[in-house]
């Protein structure tokens, strides 16, 4: 199965389903079921205050040093991947979803790509992993 690593609080915050768009510098022609991966890196200190502050973060993550890191935690589907130009531009595609929040949570500058992921699943227990960069393969039991 596919699997995509991500840093801590955005790995999360896609699990739980705050963040529908996961913005990336390359594309894939592939769509369907991937593994999100939280990555080993925990967030350094500026990072860290910056998140607890942000009032978006917080509605979500209480404590970033009690997620989970340098693991499989979840499952989304890539419905499919736009422009960010193009998605700035056509925000009705998602009507309901609350663009300000999702608009802090990435990078929607241009010459990048929106990965629409929806359907997030979080694991009952996670399975520590090491990462890998790209849309990687897992082949064990989840």
């Amino acid at each position: 199965m596919k699997v995509l690593s991500l840093l801590q609080p955005w790995a999360s915050l896609v699990i739980i389903g705050a963040k529908k768009f996961e913005c990336r510098s390359w594309k894939t022609e592939y769509r369907g079921s991937i593994i999100i991966h939280a990555s080993a890196k925990k967030p350094n200190r500026r990072e860290k205050l910056f998140f607890e502050q942000d009032a978006f973060f917080k509605k979500y993550i209480e404590n970033l040093d009690f997620l989970p890191y340098g693991a499989l935690i979840g499952r989304v589907v890539l419905k499919d991947i736009y422009r960010t130009e193009w998605l700035l531009q056509n925000l009705e595609i998602a009507p309901f979803h609350p663009w300000e929040q999702e608009l802090v949570f990435d990078d929607y500058s241009p010459n990048r790509y929106a990965w629409h992921l929806e359907e997030a699943e979080k694991f009952a227990t996670v399975l520590p992993m090491k990462g890998s960069l790209g849309l990687w393969e897992y082949n064990g039991l989840i």
